[in-house]
């Protein structure tokens, strides 16, 4: 989603509404950025699940802003005393208790999130990512406000990440614990995927866009919202047996969209 070069003067971001924190006049934020191509009802649902566990989050739908500007732009525009908890329009928490964790860790100057790691770029360095990551205004601008953008370094957050490692700041990783469909190695300490538990009580869908296994997504919120306890290993047998059709039909699907794309060229060429 990200288009790192996009001018972030170009977007006037709403403010998004916050409840009182610790501090008199500190306010805490919950934000996360979506395009139009995110499912409505995924949308909703996000919303729902914080309002049961006694929050709002702000929901801004921007096509094309880079998740990097976003977060660049929000923490510019809090108050120098109040806290944000960054999310992933496909990520939510399920429980109140690791949101005030995640604020209470802010809130003493720390950073916490999301462990996660840049398969594309070094698959060995692990940082918080913005799925689920709270940090201070106060943290942020003591680092010299280092860009939530992606570089050749590193994603979305790494370098806000780095910048607070090379600092001293206490850095917190939320670890994976179980996922539906494993897809990455979390620097050789374990792997996380579709569908991801993390540690404390977030959960993380990933790779939402039209996503068949958004039925993890509902189903875990759902229980939340009901107050049960997931069946973790029902959702995984359901996945893996979809995996197992929807995988080969994917293969065949881009096969016949290269075959084509190779016919025509061939075709062009001999005329």
């Amino acid at each position: 989603m990200d288009q790192d070069k996009t001018d972030l003067t170009n977007f006037l971001l709403p403010r998004p509404p916050s409840a009182a924190g610790g501090r008199q006049g500190q306010k805490r934020h919950i934000v996360a950025l979506h395009w139009d191509n995110i499912d409505p009802r995924m949308v909703a649902t996000q919303a729902e699940v914080f309002r049961h566990l006694g929050y709002t989050i702000t929901q801004t739908c921007l096509n094309k802003l880079s998740h990097g500007v976003f977060l660049d732009r929000t923490l510019a525009e809090m108050g120098e005393d109040d806290l944000v908890l960054c999310m992933d329009i496909d990520c939510f928490p399920t429980n109140r208790e690791i949101v005030e964790h995640a604020f209470d860790v802010a809130e003493a100057g720390g950073l916490i999130g999301c462990a996660q790691v840049s398969m594309h770029i070094d698959p060995m360095r692990i940082f918080t990512a913005p799925c689920f990551l709270a940090l201070s205004r106060r943290t942020w601008d003591g680092l010299g406000r280092p860009s939530f953008r992606p570089d050749a370094k590193g994603d979305v957050g790494q370098g806000v990440h780095d910048a607070a490692l090379a600092a001293g700041v206490k850095v917190e990783y939320i670890r994976p614990w179980a996922c539906a469909l494993p897809k990455w190695n979390l620097a050789n300490h374990m792997f996380y995927g579709i569908g991801t538990f993390y540690r404390g009580g977030v959960f993380h869908l990933y790779e939402s866009r039209n996503s068949p296994y958004a039925f993890l997504f509902y189903a875990v919120a759902e229980d939340v919202l009901a107050g049960r306890e997931t069946d973790i290993l029902a959702l995984c047998r359901k996945t893996m047996k979809l995996y197992a059709f929807e995988r080969p039909i994917t293969k065949w699907v881009r096969f016949k969209i290269r075959q084509k794309k190779f016919l025509k060229k061939y075709i062009l060429s001999r005329k």
